[in-house]
């Protein structure tokens, strides 16, 4: 064969080959991996698990929604404990056991079957653990409601016929249903009268894709509070439940509350704090008209105007680009002052809330703010902040 044929055979040859090379690129690929998984009980336990991160955080969400105190703990004697203030003294809590499960709805008769008595996972029925866990604790008297909440609604027998309630209480069951649930427990734990608070919760929160749930609850909720402002609502997210996880996964036991708060909880302050650090707002200029009116309310000459304003200015930018614990805490006890003497506002004015609130002022605040004029800045702006989330 000529040298010249050897060299076209090899061309054409390498034609077709490359040819080939782009087709087989072009065609979707098989994949090798293409069998049946062995287990998929971890993916599907993961999914549970994280099911009830995300049902706390929509939980924190809606409480954040209506501005009511709270403070929320993961797997703390349930696996969510809603505590209704941050104030020890005043806080009733609210128990719930979560689960996330696609059976048919469950029955009396489920809620209160025992697994075989070769099970060694579980010695108790559904309900029959959710009652011990409360037993004889001494918190008992503080619970406004123990729930059972589960994606797969349930099939209780009520005393009116035809209604689908999202949250069946006890006073909504049929006595029938009450008895045998009843007669069941004591046949489980003895004599144990049912609480009052018992409820039963199907939850909105879907079953499936509740990360993107959440994700447009965030976004719904800044909208609520802060019309037309920009936020990222998937960074806020992430922080948000990034700081579920890693506050659930703490297994100390606290004596004291502001420990247990400071270590297991998530509060009001905490989510608008990561909220605000990630939400852009229209700036300084939404607030300059009003507080200008509020200086002419005050009566100051021009040299302290500037000095206010400035203060203003300084704290501020305080709010948003300062994360130092001083600076939190000036932002917090401020925003409390202002909290407590709204009514005052609302009766006679700025300049009267003003000096409430300065009253009202820890001394220690006082001094981390420098002067008078830092301490009125801060209120001045909490409190146009408060008006602007009304």
């Amino acid at each position: 064969m000529s040298r010249i044929k050897r060299t076209s055979t090899a061309i054409m040859a390498q034609t077709v080959l490359e040819k080939n090379l782009n087709s087989a690129q072009q065609m979707p690929q098989n994949n090798p991996l293409a069998s049946p998984q062995r287990e998929t009980a971890g993916a599907n336990t993961f999914e549970k698990f994280e099911y009830q991160y995300h049902w706390a955080l929509c939980r924190i969400l809606g409480e954040h929604e209506h501005s009511n105190d709270y403070v929320v703990f993961i797997e703390l004697h349930e696996d969510v404990v809603l505590a209704s203030s941050s104030d020890v003294a005043s806080a009733k809590f609210e128990f719930s056991q979560i689960k996330n499960v696609s059976s048919t709805p469950w029955t009396s008769k489920k809620l209160t079957s025992k697994p075989k008595a070769n099970s060694k996972k579980e010695k108790n029925s559904i309900l029959g653990k959710m009652l011990q866990g409360v037993r004889g604790k001494p918190f008992l008297d503080r619970l406004n409601s123990i729930d059972l909440v589960a994606t797969c609604g349930f099939n209780l027998k009520q005393k009116k016929d035809g209604f689908k309630l999202s949250v069946i209480t006890m006073g909504d069951l049929h006595d029938e249903c009450i008895d045998d649930i009843q007669a069941a427990i004591e046949g489980e734990l003895g004599a144990f009268p049912l609480p009052k608070t018992l409820r039963f919760v199907t939850p909105d929160l879907p079953s499936s894709g509740f990360q993107d749930a959440t994700i447009g609850r965030i976004s719904k909720l800044v909208d609520l509070k802060s019309p037309d402002v920009k936020c990222n609502a998937s960074t806020i997210y992430r922080v948000l439940i990034d700081d579920l996880h890693r506050k659930g996964s703490v297994t100390f036991d606290f004596t004291q509350w502001e420990n247990l708060v400071k270590n297991k909880g998530v509060t009001h302050s905490d989510v608008d704090r990561i909220i605000s650090a990630h939400t852009q707002n229209k700036g300084i200029e939404l607030y300059r008209q009003d507080f200008e009116d509020i200086s002419n309310e005050l009566g100051l000459k021009f040299n302290k105007k500037i000095e206010l304003r400035h203060a203003f200015d300084r704290y501020f930018n305080a709010v948003r680009l300062d994360r130092t614990l001083i600076a939190l805490d000036n932002h917090h006890a401020a925003k409390e002052v202002v909290e407590k003497n709204f009514a005052v506002f609302n009766d006679k004015g700025a300049a009267a809330l003003i000096q409430a609130a300065m009253a009202s002022l820890p001394e220690n605040v006082k001094k981390n703010l420098v002067d008078d004029a830092s301490a009125q800045a801060a209120i001045i702006y909490e409190l146009l902040s408060k008006c602007y989330e009304k």
